[in-house]
């Protein structure tokens, strides 16, 4: 018979639960600099709600996750366990966008220039045919097959065929884990520090731009140490709304909250029945489990906009808890 998981055989001891905490210790003085740099007070903690920021699960689509982790061999930055926030080094975004233009010199130069040299003879009737062919040489040779190979050799190493270019290697900044309840900052893909996720508050900082527009951050902050490295939430999304960036830290407290479900968002889908206290409540809740997965593009879409809708007339985060007084004595 196979044992039934719970969530104390997921969970370590250090886990989020917003029902069950230890009281923080209060927040130390801040000096004005610090203030003025973090926008005041903090975003409050809340046990969330179900509202997402719709902006963040626009893209990808759910058909382009499922085309991902086939060929990614089921290997996510989003699951059960954490959520890891990275980027490739600058040598790998140089590589990334030589084979953007390989592509396109491939599928779209390529076909241009065959018609082209086509009608090229009717079009300059002195050039001779050697002159013509030295022409599509020098293309073939010097524009079409290193374009060709270095495309080819992108897409075959993103599907697992070939192995990956040392100088793809990712930099990783920083990872939430829902199953330790930690937060970690990574430096140069070192590890810069660690804590529970209660010891960080979530800032919401405003600036105005050259034209006067208020542009909008959104960082975690390490609430009893002056690190210089803050976390920041902002890159979740592209949205400058402010509503989207509470509904970001809604989502974050929930994912990171294990008396309760996970987010209910495409990319966590196929990870909802491998975390005990999400697959309980889909179970008590009737909840389809290719919900997200099941649509196609017009019908996710559509989703889209009912979910706007709904979210309208819901308030950006759950009820606010009280992280110094509302818990128990640590």
């Amino acid at each position: 018979m196979n044992k039934i998981e719970t969530p104390q055989d997921r969970y370590q001891d250090s886990v989020w639960n917003s029902q069950y905490f230890s009281n923080q210790k209060s927040r130390p003085e801040q000096g004005v600099l610090t203030k003025l740099l973090q926008g005041g007070d903090p975003l409050p903690w809340s046990r969330a709600n179900e509202t997402v920021p719709v902006s963040i699960i626009e893209e990808p689509t759910p058909a382009e996750i499922k085309q991902r982790l086939k060929e990614n061999k089921d290997e996510t930055h989003w699951d059960e366990n954490q959520y890891s926030a990275g980027s490739l080094n600058k040598w790998g975004l140089v590589y990334f966008y030589l084979s953007a233009i390989s592509k396109v010199v491939c599928t779209m130069v390529s076909p241009f220039f065959a018609v082209y040299i086509t009608v090229f003879p009717f079009l300059y009737e002195s050039v001779t045919l050697s002159e013509l062919i030295d022409i599509v040489l020098v293309y073939i040779l010097f524009i079409l097959l290193p374009s060709a190979l270095i495309w080819g050799y992108f897409e075959a190493s993103g599907r697992g065929y070939l192995p990956m270019p040392w100088f793809m290697k990712a930099v990783k900044h920083f990872t939430f884990s829902r199953s330790t309840g930690r937060v970690i900052r990574y430096k140069n893909n070192k590890e810069l520090y660690s804590h529970p996720f209660s010891e960080f508050d979530c800032y919401l900082v405003s600036s105005p731009s050259h034209q006067g527009i208020l542009s909008y951050q959104l960082h975690l902050v390490h609430r009893y140490h002056r690190y210089s490295d803050s976390i920041p939430l902002h890159t979740f999304s592209s949205s400058q709304q402010p509503d989207e960036f509470e509904r970001i830290w809604n989502l974050i407290q929930r994912y990171m909250d294990t008396s309760q479900p996970m987010p209910d968002v495409p990319e966590l889908e196929p990870a909802r029945e491998k975390d005990p206290t999400t697959a309980a409540w889909d179970a008590k809740n009737n909840r389809k489990p290719d919900y997200w997965f099941s649509m196609d593009d017009d019908e996710f879409e559509e989703a889209l906009l009912e979910l706007q809708a709904e979210q309208r007339f819901m308030p950006n985060q759950g009820p606010e808890i009280d992280l110094f007084n509302g818990g128990t004595k640590a």
